[in-house]
Order: C-alpha cells, then sequence, then structure tokens
C-alpha cells in the first residue's frame, strides 16, 4: 500500500464514492472575552417596618443585550433574619479557613486527656 502511494500523481482526482446525505452542523457561537461583559446590582433595605429588594441585571453576549430589572417589598422581619444567615454564613467560612491554622496556637490543636 505504501509503495502506491509512491507511484500515484499528487495532483490526480480521487474519484470518492458519492453520498447524497448531508451533514448538518451546528454554528460554533463566537465567545470572546473582549466583546462581552455582565453587570448585576442588587440591593436590600429596611425602612418604614418593610423590606426593600431591588435588583438589576444587564449583559452583552454573543451579541445580544439583556435586561432585567426587579423591584419589591416584603414583610419587616426578612431583612434581620436574611441578616443573620449570612452573618453566620460569612463566619463559618472564615473558621473554614482559620481551622488549619489553630494548630500553631498555643491553647489551640489537641486537648489534655485528664
Amino acid at each position: 500500500m505504501g509503495k502506491d502511494l509512491l507511484k500515484k500523481n499528487k495532483y490526480e482526482i480521487m474519484n470518492r464514492p458519492v453520498n447524497h446525505d448531508v451533514e448538518f452542523f451546528d454554528p460554533v457561537p463566537n465567545k470572546s472575552p473582549f466583546v462581552s461583559f455582565r453587570y448585576s446590582y442588587k440591593e436590600v433595605s429596611s425602612g418604614s417596618g418593610r423590606t426593600h429588594i431591588r435588583s438589576k441585571e444587564k449583559s452583552f453576549e454573543n451579541g445580544k443585550y439583556k435586561s432585567e430589572e426587579f423591584e419589591g417589598t416584603l414583610d419587616g422581619n426578612v431583612y434581620p433574619s436574611m441578616v443573620g444567615e449570612i452573618q453566620k454564613h460569612i463566619l463559618n467560612q472564615i473558621a473554614v479557613f482559620l481551622k488549619p491554622f489553630s494548630m500553631f496556637l498555643p491553647f489551640g490543636g489537641l486537648k489534655d486527656k485528664k
């Protein structure tokens, strides 16, 4: 087979079997970081016994501009409970981050078994 390839002229027209089935491919989306952006803004505030929520999201991706806005009001007890949950979450993340360093503290690490 290798010898047959050496004897052939590289400009010779190759006959291929005729296949009338056409394959369609979806175009690859153009994802370029230089022409896309995403902006998000969320505000939660409490006033006059109510919790006010405002959200804006804007994006330009793949040549399409999208803009979404939302504004609403909830009961007054939503804000303090949400702030409490966020504080717990942040403190838990800090504890997980600092836990490996506790072995270097004089009072941390292994406890005496008495």
